[in-house]
């Protein structure tokens, strides 16, 4: 119930009362009724959650709610600029408009427009001397945060594996490949996160991405911790293209089966959510997280007492080799989380 707007929510306790021998009826706090300028006679919005809470609003969810703002960006450099559309995006705005005092540069103008172009929805609909104005063109109904996800899986992996069989075979164009595909990855966490973000203060979000707020946080979890992936798999090839000979070190064989593992940590655990896997395929990706840990400090060790450039740059590898099972193991760890919310709610 909207108490208030204080962001700690205020509980209350009413007794639930049998009037006409089959309606049930509870009084509303008095204070909340005041603040919202509820009569006798007005109606009011009551909605069923999956968690078997209530809520209760003045307004229906269907009604528009305020969903753009307008920013002064006097001062602000590019990168400066590249970030503003980036949370305006992400805090899940439809419209935004970026103003300043003074005429924009062709600069700040290009930083702002590449921003969005990097984003999925947004785009510059109008611009003036001293103002651009970015629209979201995908409405909720259409921004489907399962797909989004599984692509998300999908790039991740593909981009993983790659980055690996570029650095075992010195293979410059694969490597430079999954480094163009990285942006791909950030523009459909951002697409999650953007849903996420509006799933957090908006009833109509939730209507329309027809999930509950428990489901949209595991397909965000899942979400963030595979664009963790992808930017260790760019990592990955982006050594690459700096190792010499990988077939010279000690351990690099080793080095590509422990990645190999790592990589099917992540789609174990991520298979629970995406593919309806079982909760022991998340203990077993649990598990096995443990046990790449465990194996990777012995040839991290070897490693490090050789002081080639090749074998320093495979010590780098090998840290995120270690990075991606745990990304594994965090998505294994909200899985297990998920299941027992379920089974206690249920």
């Amino acid at each position: 119930m909207n108490a208030s707007n204080d962001l700690t929510p205020s509980r209350e306790t009413r007794k639930v009362q049998l009037t006409g021998g089959s309606t049930y009826t509870i009084s509303l706090p008095k204070q909340w009724a005041i603040e919202h300028g509820i009569e006798a006679g007005r109606q009011l919005h009551i909605y069923a959650n999956s968690d078997g809470s209530l809520t209760i609003r003045a307004n229906s969810s269907q009604e528009t709610e305020t969903t753009a703002a307008r920013i002064a960006v006097d001062g602000y450099a590019e990168d400066d600029l590249r970030r503003a559309v980036q949370a305006l995006y992400g805090v899940g705005l439809d419209e935004f408009t970026l103003t300043t005092g003074d005429t924009l540069s062709t600069a700040q103008r290009r930083a702002a427009t590449r921003a969005a172009t990097k984003l999925i929805g947004p785009e510059a609909l109008e611009e003036t001397e001293t103002s651009i104005v970015f629209k979201n063109m995908i409405s909720t109904s259409d921004e489907s945060v399962r797909q989004s996800v599984l692509q998300l899986e999908y790039v991740t992996e593909w981009m993983h594996r790659n980055a690996v069989l570029a650095l075992v075979n010195a293979d410059t164009n694969r490597a430079e490949r999954v480094v163009e595909r990285d942006e791909e990855a950030d523009r459909l966490f951002g697409l999650v996160n953007r849903c996420f973000q509006k799933s957090l203060t908006t009833l109509q979000e939730i209507e329309q991405l027809n999930l509950d707020r428990s489901t949209v946080f595991s397909y965000y979890t899942t979400a963030r911790q595979l664009e963790r992936v992808a930017d260790h798999a760019e990592k990955i090839a982006t050594t690459a293209l700096r190792v010499e000979d990988p077939s010279s070190v000690d351990g690099v064989d080793e080095l590509v089966s422990l990645a190999n593992q790592s990589r099917e940590i992540v789609i174990d655990a991520a298979s629970v959510l995406l593919d309806g896997g079982s909760i022991e395929q998340a203990y077993t990706a649990f598990h096995a997280r443990d046990e790449l840990l465990e194996a990777v400090e012995p040839l991290d060790r070897r490693f490090h007492n050789d002081s080639s450039s090749d074998t320093y740059l495979l010590a780098l590898v090998l840290d995120s080799v270690r990075r991606t099972a745990e990304y594994g193991g965090n998505i294994a760890e909200a899985m297990i989380q998920a299941s027992v919310r379920s089974d206690n709610s249920s």
